[in-house]
Formats: structure tokens, C-alpha cells, sequence
């Protein structure tokens, strides 16, 4: 997947960005960035999968978005005092291109169109962030974090309906605000059902017509 800058960018300011960017590679369950380190530019996923997540005052996790190739991560430290407000670790090994905050505010100055197309990614990532889900059953919730690993992540080479990586129990408790264990129960009902086949830890899509109404 081509990032916004591959996108949007002219290609003169695209190699302005090849001239100062940096790669950075993280080995797997790395930590990119935590809360409270200072901004000090964007990353681009250029190869791999990461989480961006937050640490709520009960000391739980709370998934907020899940990044692969051509992906942005780091803007949402943009702005106030210049600090994240979240934390990104990596699933497995991840190359991410590196952009001084200095050379990301000069690109964004001198390019309408990325600008505005950034604008419109950060307005949709903040409604999902701040959709209110708690009255949503918990079956529903679950089916469309399904969804929502299948798109972020996509499906295995083999197989258009195996996810390609299959995030933990865990991280889909932590994605839909409840329990492990009910993860567990719900994923077992989804497979009774045959909307799902639990092949180990992977998902297996069977039924993703019924999965998008159970989503929706």
C-alpha cells in the first residue's frame, strides 16, 4: 500500500522526503514509542504491523487502531506540548520510514492536497476512537473487531478468508472493552455458528456476509 506521501505528495517533495527521512527497523513486540515521549516526527509503516494504544486510568489497555504498510503513526502527539498521548508496539518485525517534525511541517505547508487528505484521516480515525460501543452487545463488538484485524492486516496468501495475522484474546478484549474470557466464549460461539473457523490462534472467515450484519 502506497503511504499518504507516496499518494499525495508531488514527486519533488517526495524526494525531499527521501533526502531527509530515515529507516528504522523494530524487531517483534517492540515498543516504537510510549506515552509521554517527546514528538519528534511521523513514522510511515513501511513494512509490518503495529498497534497504537492507550493506557486508561484503570491501568487496562485500550486498542485504539491497528497499522500496517503505507499506514501513518505518530500524529496524534501533534500539536499542545508535544508529547504522545499513546503508545505504538509492533506484532512482528517492522521496517517504518522515520520524518523529522521539521521536514513533515514543511511538506504539509507546501502540499494542499496531503494536507487536506491527512486532515480527513485524523477526522476519521477520532469519530471511530470516540464511538460509544459500551451499549453495543458484545457478540456484535467482537465480529466487527474481526473485521477490523482482516482490513487493518489483510488475508493470508493461500487463503482470501485466513487472516494473514490473527491479533491475540487478549488484544480483542482489550479492542472491544471487555474480558478474555468472553473473547474466548464469544470466538467459540462464532465457530459453533460457522460464521468462523478457529484454526489454532488464527480466524478463518466463513461466513463474512453474516459477520458484516453482526458488525453493523
Amino acid at each position: 500500500m502506497d503511504s499518504f506521501l507516496k499518494q499525495y505528495c508531488t514527486p519533488e517533495w517526495q524526494q525531499f522526503v527521501d533526502f531527509h527521512k530515515t529507516t528504522l527497523t523494530f524487531d517483534a513486540n517492540s515498543l516504537i514509542f510510549s506515552e509521554g515521549d517527546e514528538v519528534k516526527g511521523l513514522y510511515i509503516v513501511k513494512e509490518g504491523k503495529a498497534k497504537v494504544y492507550s493506557n486508561e486510568f484503570d491501568g487496562k489497555e485500550k486498542i485504539i487502531r491497528l497499522a500496517s504498510d503505507g499506514e501513518i503513526i505518530g500524529h496524534r502527539g501533534f500539536g499542545g506540548n508535544w508529547t504522545y498521548p499513546v503508545s505504538a508496539k509492533t506484532y512482528v518485525k517492522t521496517t517504518m520510514t522515520f520524518i523529522p517534525i521539521n521536514v513533515f511541517n514543511t511538506i504539509a505547508k507546501a502540499n494542499v492536497e496531503f494536507t487536506y487528505q491527512l486532515m480527513m484521516f485524523f477526522a476519521e480515525e477520532l469519530r471511530l476512537s470516540e464511538e460509544r460501543n459500551s451499549s453495543i452487545p458484545v457478540k456484535n463488538r467482537i465480529a466487527k473487531a474481526i473485521l477490523l484485524n482482516y482490513k487493518a492486516f489483510g488475508a493470508d496468501a493461500k487463503d482470501p478468508l485466513t487472516l494473514s495475522y490473527t491479533i491475540s484474546r487478549k488484544d480483542y478484549a482489550s479492542k472491544v472493552n471487555t474480558t478474555y474470557e468472553t473473547v474466548i466464549r464469544v470466538l467459540s460461539e462464532l465457530n459453533k455458528d460457522k460464521v468462523i473457523e478457529l484454526q489454532g490462534k488464527t480466524i478463518k472467515i466463513l461466513n463474512l456476509q453474516e459477520l458484516n450484519r453482526l458488525a453493523k
